[in-house]
């Protein structure tokens, strides 16, 4: 009797040393499939954590993006304003600045002068439709469909194509989740082209739906004004599990003690550093 006495005082202690509270912990899958292009496929699996502000999303696997390596994760205490990039394999962390990355196409656009020109013109953004979502990973959504719609003008040493590109997204969100946490990379923003007044209207009317989304599927067509070539391209990104009462360690959202803080260099290619 004493020694299940102790067995149950010792379990009791472990489990007060590690201390652990409830919250969010899910899975997602986000897949690009281009046709018409030369384009690799990718795909990215993650899992997150949440709790309020605080968020950790792992890299499970991801085969065509250098920042989002597999055993790497994101890491925020205020509800992504602070990010950081963690590699447990090489014991760094970097801050990781999303809008920046985001605007790094406006950065080459801006800085290649008369060898790469590219201009946004016409620009479009409406709403499509408005209803019930149904569940997605047991949650009830809410479905919107928005159309965005530009020509875009490349020119190199002032040769170069005109393409009119139309963006359809599909969003299910829902409003259940109040976790600003979950905003770290449960998103639907449309892709930042750098320039600014560009940039505002295209977001202007996608930015109106409510909630979290928790499938976003986008489909891009391009056309060449020349030739009528098209490429369209396929993004789809889905919760494909949901714990809304998940026990998560305090650790959980800390960086380990003894990482190097290093930069992630905004001209990365490829997978290494």
């Amino acid at each position: 009797m004493r020694k299940l006495t102790l067995s149950i005082i010792t379990a009791a202690l472990l489990l007060a040393a590690v201390p652990c509270w409830a919250g969010i912990h899910y899975k997602s899958t986000t897949s690009t499939v281009a046709e018409g292009s030369k384009a690799r496929n990718s795909e990215i699996q993650a899992e997150g954590w949440v709790q309020g502000e605080k968020a950790k999303v792992a890299f499970l696997e991801s085969n065509g993006n250098p920042f989002t390596q597999q055993g790497t994760y994101i890491v925020t205490k205020d509800g992504g304003k602070t990010l950081y990039l963690v590699n447990p394999q090489e014991k760094t962390y970097a801050a990781w600045d999303l809008q920046g990355m985001l605007g790094m196409v406006g950065a080459v656009m801006n800085g290649m002068g008369p060898l790469l020109k590219i201009q946004f013109t016409d620009p479009k953004t409406e709403k499509l439709a408005e209803g019930d979502g149904g569940l997605v990973s047991g949650v009830p959504t809410r479905h919107y469909k928005y159309r965005t719609s530009y020509t875009m003008t490349v020119k190199v040493f002032g040769m170069g194509n005109t393409a009119n590109v139309v963006s359809e997204q599909d969003i299910w969100a829902t409003t259940k989740l109040s976790d600003v946490g979950l905003g770290v990379w449960l998103r639907a923003e449309p892709a930042r082209t750098g320039n600014k007044e560009f940039d505002k209207l295209l977001t202007s009317e996608a930015a109106k739906f409510q909630g979290f989304p928790l499938k976003v599927v986008t489909v891009s067509t391009s056309t060449q004004q020349k030739g009528n070539k098209q490429t369209v391209t396929r993004a789809t990104t889905e919760v494909t599990q949901l714990d809304t009462n998940a026990s998560i360690p305090a650790s959980a959202f800390e960086i380990p003690a003894g990482y190097k803080e290093t930069q992630i260099a905004p001209t990365q290619q490829g997978g290494g550093r």
